[in-house]
């Protein structure tokens, strides 16, 4: 869960109270919005693709460069 632990993705909340299970949906906007590589390939295998394109339908927060990316490689369609 090294992501979860970056400040870089999660400098405004407390990184230790983050879940995966729980805060799946806050997670993955993050990591999409901010993350690296490593960072997107860590969402990868711990997210089901479902959840990663529910999130990115139904989030609020992402830019359209970063759902123009999703698009491009396949979470969204």
């Amino acid at each position: 869960m090294k992501s979860l632990q970056k400040k870089s993705l999660f400098w405004d909340v407390d990184r230790e109270k983050l879940s995966s299970e729980k805060d799946w949906y806050f997670i993955i906007e993050r990591i999409l919005e901010f993350g690296d590589i490593d960072d997107v390939l860590w969402m990868e295998t711990t997210f089901p693709r479902d959840k990663i394109a529910e999130t990115i339908k139904k989030s609020r927060v992402l830019s359209n460069k970063t759902r123009s990316y999703c698009k491009a490689v396949g979470y969204a369609y």
